[in-house]
Protein backbone atom coordinates (compact mmCIF):
# COMPACT_ATOMS: atom_id res chain seq x y z
CA UNK A 1 0.00 0.00 0.00
CA UNK A 2 1.82 3.19 -1.36
CA UNK A 3 1.47 6.57 0.69
CA UNK A 4 1.16 9.77 -1.46
CA UNK A 5 3.67 12.15 0.13
CA UNK A 6 2.95 15.67 -0.22
CA UNK A 7 4.59 17.52 -3.22
CA UNK A 8 6.92 20.43 -2.26
CA UNK A 9 6.13 23.99 -2.37
CA UNK A 10 6.80 25.87 -5.24
CA UNK A 11 9.37 28.78 -5.54
CA UNK A 12 8.26 31.55 -7.23
CA UNK A 13 9.68 34.74 -8.45
CA UNK A 14 7.12 36.67 -6.38
CA UNK A 15 7.78 35.03 -3.36
CA UNK A 16 11.46 35.37 -3.56
CA UNK A 17 11.27 38.76 -3.91
CA UNK A 18 9.01 38.79 -0.69
CA UNK A 19 11.19 37.17 0.91
CA UNK A 20 14.44 39.53 0.10
CA UNK A 21 11.88 42.30 0.63
CA UNK A 22 11.46 40.95 4.51
CA UNK A 23 15.42 40.11 5.22
CA UNK A 24 15.70 44.07 3.79
CA UNK A 25 13.29 45.70 6.25
CA UNK A 26 14.26 43.10 8.74
CA UNK A 27 18.05 44.11 8.44
CA UNK A 28 17.59 48.06 8.26
CA UNK A 29 15.53 47.65 11.85
CA UNK A 30 18.65 45.91 12.97
CA UNK A 31 20.98 48.23 11.74
CA UNK A 32 19.52 51.70 11.60
CA UNK A 33 19.96 52.03 15.60
CA UNK A 34 23.85 50.88 14.95
CA UNK A 35 24.57 53.38 12.14
CA UNK A 36 22.38 55.84 14.40
CA UNK A 37 24.80 55.39 17.10
CA UNK A 38 28.12 54.84 14.94
CA UNK A 39 27.07 58.48 13.52
CA UNK A 40 26.32 60.11 16.57
CA UNK A 41 29.19 62.30 18.11
CA UNK A 42 28.64 64.12 21.06
CA UNK A 43 31.39 66.55 22.19
CA UNK A 44 32.23 67.53 26.17
CA UNK A 45 32.65 70.34 27.35
CA UNK A 46 36.19 71.57 27.46
CA UNK A 47 36.79 69.78 24.55
CA UNK A 48 37.12 69.90 20.74
CA UNK A 49 37.23 66.89 18.09
CA UNK A 50 39.12 66.90 14.92
CA UNK A 51 37.17 65.75 12.32
CA UNK A 52 39.16 63.02 9.68
CA UNK A 53 38.09 61.43 6.77
CA UNK A 54 39.53 58.52 5.66
CA UNK A 55 42.22 59.19 8.06
CA UNK A 56 43.13 62.52 7.14
CA UNK A 57 42.15 65.63 8.76
CA UNK A 58 39.43 67.84 6.94
CA UNK A 59 39.82 70.49 8.63
CA UNK A 60 36.36 70.33 10.30
CA UNK A 61 36.67 71.04 13.91
CA UNK A 62 33.26 70.17 16.19
CA UNK A 63 32.88 71.85 19.28
CA UNK A 64 30.77 71.40 22.21
CA UNK A 65 27.42 69.88 21.56
CA UNK A 66 25.71 66.80 19.59
CA UNK A 67 26.93 66.29 16.24
CA UNK A 68 26.80 63.62 13.39
CA UNK A 69 29.19 61.99 10.89
CA UNK A 70 29.54 59.54 8.14
CA UNK A 71 30.53 56.26 10.65
CA UNK A 72 31.58 54.33 7.19
CA UNK A 73 34.33 57.48 5.98
CA UNK A 74 34.72 59.80 8.84
CA UNK A 75 36.22 59.55 12.19
CA UNK A 76 37.25 61.87 15.29
CA UNK A 77 39.95 62.74 17.37
CA UNK A 78 39.11 64.46 20.62
CA UNK A 79 41.24 67.56 22.29
CA UNK A 80 41.35 69.00 25.46
CA UNK A 81 41.23 72.59 25.32
CA UNK A 82 40.99 73.25 29.17
CA UNK A 83 44.03 75.20 30.85
CA UNK A 84 47.18 72.66 31.25
CA UNK A 85 50.10 73.23 33.38
CA UNK A 86 53.95 71.98 32.66
CA UNK A 87 56.00 71.62 36.12
CA UNK A 88 59.94 71.86 35.96
CA UNK A 89 61.28 71.14 39.65
CA UNK A 90 64.01 69.58 41.86
CA UNK A 91 61.04 67.93 44.25
CA UNK A 92 60.48 64.86 43.06
CA UNK A 93 57.23 64.82 44.10
CA UNK A 94 55.93 67.92 42.00
CA UNK A 95 57.23 68.25 38.60
CA UNK A 96 55.76 65.94 35.99
CA UNK A 97 58.91 64.04 35.66
CA UNK A 98 60.35 61.94 38.30
CA UNK A 99 63.40 62.92 40.09
CA UNK A 100 65.10 66.31 39.57
CA UNK A 101 64.10 67.99 36.71
CA UNK A 102 65.18 71.75 37.71
CA UNK A 103 66.88 73.93 34.77
CA UNK A 104 70.02 74.23 35.94
CA UNK A 105 71.38 77.73 34.24
CA UNK A 106 74.67 79.22 34.28
CA UNK A 107 74.92 82.88 35.10
CA UNK A 108 76.37 85.99 34.12
CA UNK A 109 79.54 85.53 36.46
CA UNK A 110 79.77 81.73 35.73
CA UNK A 111 78.14 80.00 38.55
CA UNK A 112 75.60 76.80 37.95
CA UNK A 113 72.11 77.45 39.20
CA UNK A 114 68.59 75.35 39.30
CA UNK A 115 65.78 77.18 38.64
CA UNK A 116 61.81 75.52 39.02
CA UNK A 117 59.60 76.75 36.67
CA UNK A 118 55.71 76.27 35.27
CA UNK A 119 54.33 77.09 31.85
CA UNK A 120 50.62 77.39 31.79
CA UNK A 121 49.38 76.85 28.37
CA UNK A 122 46.35 75.67 26.52
CA UNK A 123 45.27 74.55 22.73
CA UNK A 124 43.76 77.50 20.84
CA UNK A 125 40.74 76.24 20.20
CA UNK A 126 40.84 77.70 16.45
CA UNK A 127 43.65 76.11 15.94
CA UNK A 128 43.03 72.59 17.07
CA UNK A 129 44.01 71.14 13.27
CA UNK A 130 47.29 72.60 13.10
CA UNK A 131 47.84 71.59 16.58
CA UNK A 132 46.21 67.91 15.82
CA UNK A 133 48.61 67.80 12.88
CA UNK A 134 51.93 68.96 14.51
CA UNK A 135 51.83 67.20 17.80
CA UNK A 136 49.02 64.75 17.93
CA UNK A 137 48.96 65.11 21.73
CA UNK A 138 49.11 66.90 24.66
CA UNK A 139 52.32 64.83 26.24
CA UNK A 140 53.97 64.88 22.53
CA UNK A 141 53.86 68.80 22.48
CA UNK A 142 55.19 69.01 26.13
CA UNK A 143 57.62 66.61 25.44
CA UNK A 144 58.68 68.18 21.95
CA UNK A 145 57.79 71.69 22.46
CA UNK A 146 57.38 72.98 25.74
CA UNK A 147 60.33 71.02 27.43
CA UNK A 148 62.75 72.53 25.41
CA UNK A 149 62.00 75.80 24.57
CA UNK A 150 61.54 77.04 28.45
CA UNK A 151 64.68 75.39 28.51
CA UNK A 152 66.23 77.30 26.09
CA UNK A 153 65.01 80.33 26.77
CA UNK A 154 65.47 80.93 30.34
CA UNK A 155 69.11 79.31 29.85
CA UNK A 156 69.73 82.10 27.49
CA UNK A 157 68.18 84.82 29.61
CA UNK A 158 70.23 83.31 33.09
CA UNK A 159 73.21 83.84 31.24
CA UNK A 160 72.70 88.12 31.09
CA UNK A 161 72.09 88.42 34.65
CA UNK A 162 74.63 88.06 37.81
CA UNK A 163 73.70 85.66 40.76
CA UNK A 164 73.30 88.76 42.92
CA UNK A 165 70.07 89.69 40.59
CA UNK A 166 68.86 86.03 39.16
CA UNK A 167 67.82 84.95 42.74
CA UNK A 168 65.76 88.79 43.56
CA UNK A 169 62.03 89.03 42.75
CA UNK A 170 63.00 91.31 40.10
CA UNK A 171 65.17 89.37 38.19
CA UNK A 172 63.04 86.17 38.23
CA UNK A 173 60.41 88.47 36.99
CA UNK A 174 63.22 89.36 34.27
CA UNK A 175 63.57 85.95 33.03
CA UNK A 176 59.37 85.36 33.49
CA UNK A 177 59.11 88.41 30.77
CA UNK A 178 61.60 86.90 28.85
CA UNK A 179 60.32 83.75 28.81
CA UNK A 180 56.72 84.84 27.70
CA UNK A 181 57.92 87.19 25.30
CA UNK A 182 59.84 84.31 23.45
CA UNK A 183 57.64 81.50 23.94
CA UNK A 184 54.50 82.94 22.94
CA UNK A 185 55.04 83.48 19.36
CA UNK A 186 56.84 79.92 18.90
CA UNK A 187 53.65 78.56 20.49
CA UNK A 188 50.85 80.28 18.64
CA UNK A 189 52.84 78.96 15.67
CA UNK A 190 51.89 75.31 17.15
CA UNK A 191 48.42 76.04 17.73
CA UNK A 192 48.79 76.61 21.48
CA UNK A 193 48.50 79.67 23.51
CA UNK A 194 51.00 80.42 26.74
CA UNK A 195 48.72 81.89 29.26
CA UNK A 196 51.79 82.62 31.56
CA UNK A 197 55.21 81.08 32.73
CA UNK A 198 55.94 80.67 36.22
CA UNK A 199 59.41 81.24 38.16
CA UNK A 200 58.68 79.14 41.39
CA UNK A 201 62.48 78.73 42.54
CA UNK A 202 65.61 79.73 42.29
CA UNK A 203 67.96 77.34 43.96
CA UNK A 204 71.50 79.14 44.59
CA UNK A 205 74.51 77.26 45.14
CA UNK A 206 75.53 75.71 48.46
CA UNK A 207 78.80 78.06 48.93
CA UNK A 208 77.29 81.01 47.44
CA UNK A 209 73.78 80.87 49.38
CA UNK A 210 76.18 80.71 52.90
CA UNK A 211 77.62 83.91 51.45
CA UNK A 212 73.98 85.39 50.93
CA UNK A 213 72.95 84.22 54.35
CA UNK A 214 76.17 86.01 55.67
CA UNK A 215 76.08 88.91 54.29
CA UNK A 216 72.15 89.61 54.65
CA UNK A 217 72.72 89.04 58.74
CA UNK A 218 75.35 91.15 58.82
CA UNK A 219 73.51 93.47 57.31
CA UNK A 220 70.78 93.67 59.92
CA UNK A 221 73.07 93.50 62.64
CA UNK A 222 74.30 97.07 61.20
CA UNK A 223 70.69 98.26 60.61
CA UNK A 224 70.54 97.03 64.11
CA UNK A 225 73.18 99.23 65.35
CA UNK A 226 71.84 102.16 63.22
CA UNK A 227 68.29 101.97 64.52
CA UNK A 228 69.92 101.76 68.11
CA UNK A 229 72.02 104.61 67.72
CA UNK A 230 69.46 106.69 65.87
CA UNK A 231 67.25 106.00 69.15
CA UNK A 232 69.85 107.27 71.61
CA UNK A 233 70.68 110.49 69.07
CA UNK A 234 67.06 111.25 69.32
CA UNK A 235 66.68 111.01 73.34
CA UNK A 236 69.90 112.94 73.47
CA UNK A 237 68.07 115.77 71.33
CA UNK A 238 65.11 115.01 73.64
CA UNK A 239 66.41 115.63 76.68
CA UNK A 240 69.00 118.57 75.56
CA UNK A 241 65.53 120.42 74.75
CA UNK A 242 63.85 119.86 78.21
CA UNK A 243 66.91 120.96 79.45
CA UNK A 244 67.13 124.14 77.48
CA UNK A 245 63.42 124.52 77.69
CA UNK A 246 64.34 124.15 81.91
CA UNK A 247 67.21 126.32 81.95
CA UNK A 248 64.74 128.73 80.00
CA UNK A 249 62.19 128.60 82.03
CA UNK A 250 64.73 129.52 84.96
CA UNK A 251 65.49 132.50 83.46
CA UNK A 252 62.75 133.63 83.20
CA UNK A 253 61.36 133.13 86.72
CA UNK A 254 64.39 134.40 87.64
CA UNK A 255 64.16 137.62 85.91
CA UNK A 256 60.50 138.35 87.41
CA UNK A 257 61.27 137.73 90.78
CA UNK A 258 62.07 141.35 91.87
CA UNK A 259 61.87 142.42 96.00
CA UNK A 260 59.02 144.16 95.26
CA UNK A 261 57.34 140.76 93.92
CA UNK A 262 59.22 138.47 96.78
CA UNK A 263 57.66 140.85 99.19
CA UNK A 264 54.36 141.14 97.76
CA UNK A 265 54.32 137.14 97.53
CA UNK A 266 55.47 136.70 100.79
CA UNK A 267 52.44 139.13 102.31
CA UNK A 268 49.99 137.37 100.33
CA UNK A 269 50.91 133.76 101.76
CA UNK A 270 50.47 135.57 105.64
CA UNK A 271 46.65 135.55 104.73
CA UNK A 272 46.61 131.80 103.92
CA UNK A 273 48.54 130.50 106.96
CA UNK A 274 47.93 130.60 110.98
CA UNK A 275 51.42 129.93 111.36
CA UNK A 276 54.46 132.25 109.88
CA UNK A 277 57.93 131.19 110.48
CA UNK A 278 60.64 134.41 109.76
CA UNK A 279 63.58 133.83 108.84
CA UNK A 280 66.29 136.48 110.48
CA UNK A 281 69.50 137.70 109.65
CA UNK A 282 72.11 140.12 110.96
CA UNK A 283 70.23 142.80 113.99
CA UNK A 284 67.33 139.98 113.94
CA UNK A 285 65.80 141.25 111.30
CA UNK A 286 64.19 139.60 108.66
CA UNK A 287 66.40 138.71 105.56
CA UNK A 288 63.52 139.64 103.32
CA UNK A 289 63.00 143.09 104.61
CA UNK A 290 64.21 146.03 102.32
CA UNK A 291 63.64 149.39 102.23
CA UNK A 292 61.27 150.13 99.33
CA UNK A 293 61.54 153.48 98.92
CA UNK A 294 63.27 154.77 95.30
CA UNK A 295 65.07 157.19 96.64
CA UNK A 296 67.85 155.11 98.07
CA UNK A 297 66.61 154.79 101.83
CA UNK A 298 67.40 150.91 101.98
CA UNK A 299 70.63 152.60 102.95
CA UNK A 300 69.02 154.59 106.01
CA UNK A 301 67.88 151.16 107.43
CA UNK A 302 70.93 149.69 107.18
CA UNK A 303 72.63 152.75 108.15
CA UNK A 304 69.48 152.94 111.05
CA UNK A 305 70.46 149.23 112.10
CA UNK A 306 73.55 150.02 112.51
CA UNK A 307 73.21 152.53 114.98
CA UNK A 308 70.67 150.83 117.12
CA UNK A 309 73.14 147.85 117.36
CA UNK A 310 75.88 150.55 118.05
CA UNK A 311 73.33 152.36 121.25
CA UNK A 312 72.69 149.10 122.55
CA UNK A 313 76.77 148.53 122.47
CA UNK A 314 77.01 151.95 124.50
CA UNK A 315 73.82 151.31 126.76
CA UNK A 316 75.71 148.10 127.80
Amino acid sequence: MSVDSPDPPSVTPRSLTRVALIAGIALLLIAAPVAGLLAWEPVDEGNVKVVKKWGATTGTVFEPGAHLINPVAQSTVSLSVRPQSYTMSSSTSEGDKQGDDAITVLTQDGLRTDIDVTVRYRVDQSKAVKFYRNYRTLDTAEERLIRPSIRSVLRTEAGRLPVTVIYTGEGQTQLKAAAEKELSAEFAKAGIILEAVQVRNVELPGEYAQAVEKKEITEQRRQQKQDELAVEELEAERKRIEAQGQADANRILAESLSDEVLAQKYIEKLDETDTVYIPVGEGGYPQFVRSLDSDGSSESSSSAQDNDTQNNSTSN
